[in-house]
Order: C-alpha cells, then structure tokens, then sequence
C-alpha cells in the first residue's frame, strides 16, 4: 500500500522537511501534500514561498501537492478566528484525508509545521478516519536548531538529537470499515450517536431496535410476539446488533449489563 505524506503549514515549515528526511529513511512517498491557508496575505507568505523553492530544489524526485484550506464558500480561508472558520478548516482537511482514503493510501501526518489552533484540527479530522497503518506525527528537536531559521534539514552531528513522536491516535472505527461519501452529511451523523448506530445496522435490525426503543424492558419473548418473530430469531438479531455496538462503544468489555447500554443509547442517554 502506497504511503502519502500530509503536513500543515505554519509558520515553522523547516519540520516539515525535517520530518520528511526522517520518515523517508522508513517509507518510500508517493507523494507530500501540503495543507495550507491563503498563501499570500496570511502569515504564512513568507513561510509558503521558502518552503516551495526548497522542495523544487531538495526533492526532485518527490511530487509535491499544494492543497488551500478554503471556507465552504470557496472564499479564502486567512486563519482559524472564530467557530465559523474553525469548523470550515476541520471540514475541508477531512474532505482532503477522506479522498485519500478512498483511494487506498497509509497516511503519515506531520503537525509541527503547522499553527497550533490548526494542527489540533487537523489532529482531529485524522481521528475521524485514520486506519491502523495510519500515522500523526511530531518532530522534537533541540532549542538549537528551533532557533535558526531555515533550517530545513538536520545539520550534520545533530541527527541523534532529532526525533519523530509518533501520537498516540486510536484508530478510527468506522461503518463496517467503509468509509462515508460525505463528509457533511458524515459529521451531522457523528453528532447524534443514536442516528449514527443505526446506519450502521441491517433493516431487520433496526426493525427490532425501533420496537426496543418503544418497550426498552420487554423480554426478547415479548418483542418476539409483538414483531411476529420466533424467541430465537430476536436473541440471534440482538446478538448481532451488540457485535456491532462493541465496535461503536468504548471499553465495550468493561460494560456488565450489554443490554442496559444498548437502550441508554437508543433512548439517547449517552
């Protein structure tokens, strides 16, 4: 499977290349791709353009991919001001993981190029749909080398100073490990746990949810009657339903009353 290189661009663009020479001694890259904001008026001009010439000069053989952060709207995207921009920034960098995915490719992406308020977005939007093979990374290196501007690659003797940390990500549990066809409707979804659990069920499934939901404390008998069911093909229908409530929930081991915590969150308790 083919590895993609994703990073943020801040105004800190030498670990972006530092941790590129790093990942690149484990990985061969199809390509990096750079998530970036306006690149003219904002504060990262300057950042952009350095970074630009030393790619086309340092890494020949490596196609780069500059892909803009814009608002929905299409209209520049300066910074992450308020709770508008914000949730334009998070959607858009889940628009560009998601397509990615779709495509197959392991993630590796790189955070410490980037402002703050953006490499915790973008840290988020990687939660959402990052796979086990996926990656965040981090790159810790001395105040030494912080300090001096473009420096864009680890200086010689100072190799052993430089490291990756990778971030402890879960790997998101998505439907049935396909990923969604949109990325808005993906979200409202996410947002009412209720309606997120029963996309992810069959219709006979959600047939003996809704009537769960209607009598939360009958017996698997009495939701067989009242469905025209026999015992067993209920007791059957919730052992499947609980199989993938256990991807859905965490600490799915931990819970002792598996029957309790279905209807708490079909009731919408959680």
């Amino acid at each position: 499977m083919a590895n993609i290189y994703l990073a943020t661009l801040g105004q800190r663009p030498e670990a972006i290349t530092v941790a590129l020479d790093l990942l690149s001694e484990r990985h061969t890259f199809a390509e990096a791709v750079i998530l970036h904001t306006e690149p003219q008026i904002s504060g990262i001009a300057d950042a952009y353009r350095d970074l630009k010439s030393v790619f086309s000069q340092d890494y020949k053989g490596l196609p780069i991919v500059w892909r803009e952060i814009a608002c929905a709207d299409g209209s520049p995207l300066i910074d992450i001001e308020d709770q508008a921009t914000a949730a334009h920034y998070y959607q858009a960098v889940l628009e560009v993981l998601l397509g990615y995915k779709r495509q197959g490719y392991t993630l590796h992406l790189m955070i410490a190029g980037g402002r703050k308020a953006m490499s915790i977005y973008a840290t988020l939007a990687a939660a959402a749909f990052f796979g086990g093979q996926d990656r965040v990374w981090t790159v810790l290196s001395p105040p030494t080398m912080l300090n001096v501007s473009g420096q864009f690659h680890t200086p010689v003797g100072m190799r052993q100073q430089v490291q990756l940390v990778q971030l402890p990500l879960l790997p998101a549990r998505l439907i049935g490990g396909n990923l969604p066809d949109n990325v808005s409707a993906y979200l409202q979804r996410r947002g009412d746990l209720r309606t997120d659990f029963f996309s992810r069920l069959t219709p006979a499934e959600r047939e003996i949810a809704e009537a769960f939901t209607q009598h939360p404390y009958h017996l698997n008998e009495d939701l067989a009657e009242l469905l025209g069911k026999s015992k067993r093909t209920i007791e059957n229908q919730f052992a499947s339903i609980y199989q993938k409530l256990a991807l859905f929930l965490d600490a799915w081991d931990e819970i002792g009353d598996k029957r309790a915590a279905l209807r708490d969150l079909l009731l919408s308790r959680y």
